[in-house]
């Protein structure tokens, strides 16, 4: 109908609008592709595209992971980006992805938390273990409480958002403060850590495999770079970008639209 319309004249030609909407989406992406040690988050999701497929169902709950996640995650289906909304319960991330297990045995779930979420309730992991309730769960840890860290930056501060600390136990994470990896594997689980991006991908297809030997939660914690601001904005024509967008394909191997 629309087309008989423009052809009758009663509606406006807007293809050539139409076709600079097409080409800011095939060229407006944000680089995920980065080879820095420490890690920088962007290339922690653009390896989760790679290894996820489109039945994957995301739980992650607030904070700078969740956001970028929102940005570079691919969710394909309906009810399978389970957030919780406007609230900002740390700590929500692990029980909610025990839920979902428990009502659909068969979806494939891997939560995203920052490390504080990931603390707050981290006992709960033990429920995961003795009702064998598997899911992947991946920590991208900055050792920063990093979405308040960043909502200071207008006001020139830093104040209290360090969660680092040299643990004395754990001098491999130096000074990310608390052993993930540990305490996970304390709770019956099974944990891997990752400190390079190359090992990302090896080690969440690991992770995939361990889900089905053992069928209890797996945690990828991930070591990222202390300080990373995400794009974000009061308006939607008003977003600060932190980064150079991508150039070539390869910048974003993982985009929806290929730039190449």
């Amino acid at each position: 109908m629309a087309r008989e319309w423009q052809t009758a004249g009663k509606l406006k030609d807007r293809s050539a609008w139409l076709h600079d909407c097409q080409q800011r989406k095939a060229s407006l992406h944000r680089k995920t592709h980065f080879d820095n040690v420490p890690v920088k988050p962007q290339r922690v999701y653009e390896e989760m595209n790679q290894v996820f497929g489109k039945d994957t169902c995301y739980v992650s709950t607030i904070g700078l992971s969740q956001i970028a996640g929102a940005q570079f995650l691919h969710v394909y289906k309906p009810r399978h980006w389970i957030n919780c909304g406007q609230a900002g319960p740390l700590g929500w991330t692990i029980p909610a992805a025990l839920g979902v297990v428990k009502a659909d045995p068969n979806r494939q779930v891997v939560a995203l938390s920052g490390d504080y979420d990931f603390q707050f309730m981290i006992e709960e992991l033990a429920v995961g273990a003795q009702f064998n309730l598997p899911y992947i769960h991946v920590v991208v840890n900055n050792s920063y409480l990093g979405l308040i860290r960043q909502a200071q930056r207008g006001f020139d501060m830093d104040y209290c958002v360090q969660l680092s600390f040299d643990n004395l136990n754990a001098p491999e994470l130096n000074g990310y403060g608390v052993d993930h990896v540990a305490v996970a594997e304390g709770l019956g689980c099974k944990a891997l850590r990752v400190f390079e991006p190359k090992d990302i991908q090896p080690a969440l297809r690991q992770a995939q495999e361990m889900l089905q030997t053992f069928k209890v939660p797996v945690v990828v914690e991930i070591i990222l770079e202390r300080v990373t601001n995400i794009s974000m904005g009061t308006e939607i024509n008003a977003v600060n970008e932190f980064e150079d967008l991508a150039l070539v394909g390869n910048d974003a191997p993982t985009a929806i639209s290929l730039l190449d």
